[in-house]
This record gives structure tokens, sequence and C-alpha cells, in this order.
């Protein structure tokens, strides 16, 4: 698999038109998602799917949990948690390092079990990349502790997302997106070149790491992402 590590790092397209291949480039900012007064939305009585130029993100809202795919606007990048366990009780789980978007003022929170992000509609598109930070809660506990897997990370610890693009004929390719390695984490916005995938139909998201247990890893699997640039 490539790898998107820590030296990468381009410039951001905006829609313009191809003039080689008569293609255009959109670029999914999230911007369009009404949020909760706490700054974020991951789901609710309304509906579970966020859809943007043919890009569809799914969350599993159930009240006392949620999984998927959210998106905040917070401004905090520290990490408290809750007295419970349900979104609005750990809001900062909604927060990444940087404290910002990478443009505009939402970005979305990539924490799935089994949801997928549909693109175009589910018809084969390029997705060129997008940008990727840390979130607050990850970065707690690289630095403190996870509270199951002993001590925080050290230069022997990593964390890696691995995306993987669904091509129409049910072929996969894959992306790996270092989070944590060698002493050091991701404290601002990298881009994450997808380019290699050719044309693919969703998009999915799964977490490894050194900190586990018999129930697999511990350290909280979130990531946060912008500016997803997808081309048809």
């Amino acid at each position: 698999a490539l790898v998107c590590g820590f030296a990468m790092s381009f410039t951001s397209c905006t829609n313009e038109d191809n003039p080689v291949g008569g293609l255009q480039v959109y670029t999914i900012s999230f911007e369009n998602q009404p949020l909760n007064d706490l700054g974020f939305w991951c789901g609710d009585e309304n509906g579970d799917k966020y859809v943007e130029n043919g890009l569809v993100l799914n969350a599993n809202f159930g009240g006392s949990y949620w999984t998927g795919f959210g998106i905040s606007n917070r401004t905090a990048t520290d990490f408290t948690m809750g007295e419970g366990y349900s979104p609005s009780e750990i809001p900062d789980q909604f927060n990444n390092i940087t404290g910002k978007a990478h443009s505009g003022n939402n970005f979305c929170v990539v924490y799935p079990y089994f949801e997928t992000i549909v693109v175009n509609d589910g018809k084969p598109a390029f997705v060129n990349g997008f940008w990727f930070t840390n979130d607050a809660w990850t970065v707690d506990a690289i630095l403190n502790g996870d509270g199951m897997s002993p001590g925080n990370f050290d230069k022997t610890d990593w964390l890696k997302c691995t995306v993987t693009g669904k091509k129409q004929g049910g072929g996969t390719v894959s992306v790996d997106i270092d989070l944590a390695n060698d002493g050091d984490y991701v404290k601002e916005w990298k881009y994450c070149d997808l380019s290699s995938m050719g044309k693919v139909v969703e998009l999915s998201f799964v977490f490894t790491g050194s900190k586990s247990n018999d129930w697999g890893l511990t350290t909280p699997s979130y990531m946060c992402i912008d500016d997803l640039e997808i081309e048809k």
C-alpha cells in the first residue's frame, strides 16, 4: 500500500475544469450540514446521511452512541472525557488538534465501524485525495494513555489509518495514512494523495496501531478530514 506520511504536503485544488480529460474537480468541504448547539453533527432523528456533489457520508446515530462520519466546526484542541458516553456528553471527540478546518468552518470526523463513504452516488469517479489531521481524543491518548493499554506512546508505538477504495467490479486498492510513529504524531493538516486508486465507487477506513488488547485497538480510532477532491 502507498503511504501518506509526515513529509507530504500539497496545494489544495478548487473546483475547476480539467482541460485534458474534460472532467471537473469538486472539492467536498462539508459546509452544508446544520450543526447542533455544541458545534457538531453525527446523524440525528432527521437522518444519518450527508450528501454533497454525489458524495454520501453515512453516520450511525443511536442517541447514546454514534459511528461513521460526523461533521464539526469546533475550535477547541483539547479533550476531556464526559460523564457519559453519548455524543453530547463527549463533545470533545469532535475537536481536531489544529483547532480549525483546513478551509471554511466545517470538517469531517471519521470514526467508522462498518460505514463507508459512497463516491459519486455509487458510480465510478476519481478521488484525488483529501486533507487530514488528528482528532483531539486520539492525541490525548497518544500523550497521556488510553486507560486500557499501559502508558502513553513512545518511539516504538504507531497508529495508522488504511483507506481502501472499492472498484466497480469489486476489486480494491489501499493507501496507508501515518497518524503517529517514531515518537511523533500529526499536528497539522496534511494532504493524502489517493490518485493512484484510479476510479472507485466507495471509500472505507480501518485503523490499526501498536496499542491493543484482546478486543482490538485501544487508541481512539478517529481521524479528521477536509476538502476531499473528486473528479468526474
